[in-house]
């Protein structure tokens, strides 16, 4: 029912691009980060302001290498091959658990893209979760989150999930968003189909933004 597509890249306006079938197609990560709200941007330069310029990238550029590190022990670990010494990652003994959890996997890091609204993106895993059909994002945080600070993740479930549901004509209604912590259990926010309402209503509203850029 599911089919794996390989992401490939193009090159449009100097913007990097998903390719299907000869259509280029505009990310969901590259969506809401052109739109993101004049609000985040203030705070995310004033923590670089705060924490100095060079510091501020020094965390980031170790918080992508450990991030990047735990999705391939996830991949490793759903597809039930042996892991590359995990001691040295925080966060995988927050994570492990939640994966256990996962009752059957179709899809590992896949493509999917939505032809009639034109956007495309890669997903981390489509899976069961308590018998539903669910679409898993994973992520990692030096602290606690709250569902209101990650309305963007919540974005980009929604549209991979819309994109499933068009391209093979299924109905799931269900997210998991899994934060890994670095000395504590990963926190779990699940959406359900209203959630997925009014998030994909956002999610439009951006991509209209995007367009009129």
């Amino acid at each position: 029912m599911f089919a794996y597509l390989k992401p490939e890249y193009t090159t449009v306006n100097r913007k990097r691009h998903l390719s299907f079938q000869g259509r280029a197609y505009p990310s969901v990560t590259s969506i809401l980060s052109a739109t993101r709200p004049q609000r985040d941007r203030l705070a995310l330069q004033k923590w670089r302001q705060r924490v100095g310029t060079f510091q501020a990238q020094q965390i980031t550029i170790d918080a992508s290498k450990r991030g990047i590190s735990l999705h391939v022990a996830i991949k490793n670990y759903l597809q039930q091959r042996s892991l590359q010494d995990v001691s040295t990652n925080p966060y995988w003994d927050s994570i492990q658990p939640v994966l256990d959890r996962v009752e059957r996997v179709h899809l590992l890091e896949s493509a999917v893209y939505h032809s009639l609204y034109q956007y495309a993106g890669c997903f981390d895993c489509l899976g069961v979760w308590e018998g539903q059909l669910c679409v898993f994002d994973w992520k990692t945080a030096s602290k606690p989150k709250k569902k209101e600070w990650i309305t963007d993740y919540c974005l980009q479930v929604t549209a991979y999930i819309r994109a499933i549901n068009y391209l093979y004509n299924t109905e799931i209604d269900r997210g998991i968003i899994a934060v890994a912590l670095a000395d504590q259990s990963a926190q779990i926010f699940e959406l359900d189909g209203l959630d997925l309402d009014f998030y994909w209503q956002q999610f439009i509203s951006r991509l209209q933004q995007w367009r009129n850029l």
